[in-house]
């Protein structure tokens, strides 16, 4: 059943990918390139054959001058206040791309948001190791588990309850051993602002 959930999600979110680049008038190339990643690749996007990373999102939601929420979801929430209770969250799962973990968008919509918070959960035994960089501010919270996080070139071991705060233009990202688990809440900006 999982599974379906999850292949479910990631054909919303292709379809919503391919919707927002033609409300845009945009081809695969301009986007691709805007985005810095092969047209090829956002075309298996586009068609579900992928299941892109958080960082390969928010590149993707800067090219197409959207924040990031709104890859996931059209629909237009109350600008004021958002509430999202966890039984209306959906896991996105990244088991189709090269990086296995997944990932719970906590707010969803339209509205412009300076910030975006996410839950990643990874497992050493099947995470491929990769950093990634993207536009924006990151901030990182660890909620259960222990793992490396690598920030441009310094590397913290970071437990519950830890943070972390950088520049996400620095190549970054989490690396475990394969008897590591972590679950951590990141909140990504929509600009950096230096």
């Amino acid at each position: 059943m999982e599974s379906r959930v999850g292949d479910v999600t990631v054909q919303r979110l292709a379809t919503r990918i391919r919707e927002l680049r033609r409300q845009h008038g945009l081809t695969l190339q301009q986007v691709s390139d805007a985005a810095g990643f092969s047209k090829g690749l956002l075309s298996k996007i586009e068609t579900g054959g992928v299941s892109p990373p958080i960082a390969t999102l928010a590149k993707l939601a800067d090219a197409l001058d959207v924040p990031i929420g709104e890859l996931f979801d059209g629909q237009t929430p109350d600008a004021t206040v958002s509430f999202f209770p966890r039984e209306a969250r959906e896991d996105y799962h990244g088991r189709l791309s090269s990086h296995n973990y997944k990932y719970e968008l906590l707010v969803r919509g339209r509205a412009r948001r300076d910030m975006q918070p996410v839950i990643i959960s990874v497992d050493g035994k099947t995470y491929r190791f990769k950093l990634m960089d993207h536009p924006g501010e990151q901030f990182v919270y660890m909620l259960d588990g222990e793992m490396d996080y690598i920030v441009g070139d310094k590397v913290f071991t970071v437990r519950p309850e830890d943070c972390l705060y950088f520049d996400a233009r620095q190549m970054h990202g989490p690396k475990l051993k394969r008897n590591q688990r972590a679950r951590y809440l990141v909140v990504f900006s929509g600009q950096s602002r230096r």
